[in-house]
């Protein structure tokens, strides 16, 4: 039986968000060539927001290109989702003032793949993780590793790689499992990296495998896993039961107490997204709620 003890969409949509927030600086064309550039910004999508009166279009990115990414996780696209999607592209276009593309990332293949109005025809780009070749992908990390060439290794493709179909027929618990343990590999010397791809990791795959699959992958790479604090949090929950929320605990409130941390030393907000990876709006926010429990 599979956990979806919580929300699936919203757990992928966290790993989306925290991912590329986190990773700052990493690059995007692992999904698609045209996205390359590094991503230099999380923006802000508060008037969108306010607009929709929905959470959601809350990914949205600067590249070094000078161009916008909007991302979005959807595991089944439907005609109301690509008319939402389509209003979030214009709005983010007509606040930031630069040409944004919409990707929407799926494990499923998409019944509907574009919205057309009178006005206007909306086509994203659709990336259906299952279309990718995850053997292919480890070979080419593996050349990589052997060579020496550490830095080329895109830290986010690690984090979707266990989502990725595999012609050898590798499961995504597998999968997984190898992702896992090629994190001390991929971010050597790194600890604090080490620690966010794996529980980036754990929380996106765990409504994709079995309790009783996960419970083997963490048991087998406990060593690995042993110095994360945010996979730690598990301990205190049982037998893996709430997974998703010991894991978003763990990697948003270490990042959190940091920033409140930097903020009581006096820290600037341009240091404070440089250490942590998250936006200055985000850090204005946690500074607001801060002031106002003083």
């Amino acid at each position: 039986m599979y956990n979806h003890s919580v929300d699936s969409h919203h757990n992928q949509d966290k790993v989306l968000k925290e991912s590329l927030s986190l990773f700052q600086g990493g690059s995007l064309d692992f999904l698609d060539e045209e996205l390359s550039g590094e991503v230099t910004e999380v923006l802000s999508t508060e008037i969108t927001e306010t607009t929709t009166k929905k959470s959601y279009g809350d990914n949205a990115l600067k590249l070094s290109t000078n161009k916008g990414v909007h991302s979005e996780w959807e595991a089944e696209i439907s005609e109301a989702d690509m008319e939402r999607f389509a209003s979030y592209h214009i709005d983010l276009t007509r606040i930031h003032g630069i040409t944004f593309t919409t990707v929407i990332i799926t494990t499923k293949k998409p019944s509907v793949s574009c919205f057309t109005s009178p006005s206007m025809t909306f086509t994203p780009k659709i990336i259906n993780l299952k279309d990718r070749d995850a053997d292919a992908v480890l070979k080419e990390i593996d050349r990589k590793l052997n060579a020496g060439e550490h830095s080329s290794i895109n830290e986010l493709e690690i984090i979707y790689l266990p989502l990725y179909g595999s012609i050898s027929g590798k499961t995504t618990s597998e999968l997984l499992d190898t992702a896992i343990k090629l994190t001390p590999q991929v971010a050597k010397d790194d600890r604090h990296k080490q620690n966010k791809l794996q529980a980036l990791l754990i929380l996106l795959t765990s409504t994709f495998i079995s309790d009783e699959e996960q419970n083997k992958v963490l048991e087998d790479n406990m060593r690995i896993l042993e110095d994360n604090r945010a996979v730690r949090v598990l301990e205190d929950i049982g037998v893996r039961k709430g997974i998703e929320q010991g894991i978003v605990q763990g990697i948003v409130q270490g990042i959190e107490q940091m920033v409140i941390n930097m903020l009581q030393d006096g820290d600037d907000y341009s240091k404070i997204s440089r250490v942590t990876g998250l936006s200055t709006n985000r850090i204005m926010e946690l500074e607001n709620e801060r002031l106002s429990l003083a």
